[in-house]
């Protein structure tokens, strides 16, 4: 196995860090990291906030679901989904008038262009991740942000077309820390060859298997009565997860808004 590889494999989610600050040359090889990653186009169709105001970190900690460790990293790493930047340029060399001219019409960005916002931001982040993981600097994905996008984008100064799509709170790994490494999946049940493979039932009571023993563990109080019934509860069926999409909705309702003036 490569580094690269192994790198990859020893990754762990960091929700503790040493207290120190993150090395400039560090931080230059993490953000070039990130701005070199494959982009739609070549568009880039993201920004990057760099946090280091401790009110400003505690505030975002509370904004992402109260995890107050965010808050303790020395670095937070803010990745936002932008189309701004490509609209108003647009608009500024007539593109608008042109399209219209040319009988292709202008539209201002859909949901095909969030997606593609989207895409290039968590590839952008990921790129992030890796480079610091090199550099002995650990990180935790917070994707709670779009539960609270309106508070957050206020936060930030947001304009229209931006959206907080990731958070990624970093600083070094803890002398002496112990990686645990979290389950995944075996191999079969994720990688098919040609066509996609419809997993029958005692295939799919294998495949949660691993997760039903380390997880579930049966609570007289409580209805549950397997891993899949407590797991959705606890996730996917919670009024977090209903926000979001609530969240989301506004998000992208906004995004076929008419354009208004840019600050």
């Amino acid at each position: 196995m490569n580094n690269i590889s192994q790198l990859l494999k020893d990754r762990v989610s960091l929700r503790r860090y040493e207290k120190k600050a993150i090395r400039e040359e560090d931080m230059e090889v993490i953000l070039n990291a990130a701005l070199s990653s494959p982009t739609a186009c070549n568009q880039m169709h993201y920004s990057i906030l760099r946090i280091e105001d401790e009110e400003r970190k505690k505030q975002i900690a509370q904004l992402c679901n109260q995890q107050k460790f965010i808050a303790t990293a020395p670095v937070v790493l803010v990745f936002l989904a932008d189309q701004h930047k490509w609209n108003r340029y647009n608009h500024l060399k007539g593109v608008p008038e042109y399209a219209k001219a040319e009988g292709i019409g202008f539209h201002q960005p859909d949901l095909a262009d969030l997606l593609l916002a989207f895409e290039d931001t968590m590839i952008a982040a990921h790129s992030a991740v890796i480079a610091a993981e090199s550099l002995g600097i650990g990180s935790c994905y917070i994707g709670s942000t779009l539960v609270n996008n309106e508070e957050l984008s206020r936060l930030f100064d947001l304009p229209a077309y931006v959206v907080p799509l990731m958070v990624l709170p970093m600083g070094y790994y803890p002398e002496h820390f112990k990686r645990v490494q979290t389950p995944r999946f075996e191999k079969r049940f994720v990688v098919f060859k040609e066509t996609y493979h419809n997993l029958s039932d005692e295939e799919l009571e294998e495949m949660f298997q691993s997760r039903e023993e380390r997880y579930f563990h049966p609570i007289e109080t409580e209805r549950a009565k397997n891993f899949a019934q407590s797991f959705y509860k606890k996730k996917t069926g919670h009024p977090f997860m209903t926000r979001t999409t609530e969240s989301l909705e506004k998000i992208l309702a906004g995004w076929h808004e008419k354009w208004q003036q840019l600050k």
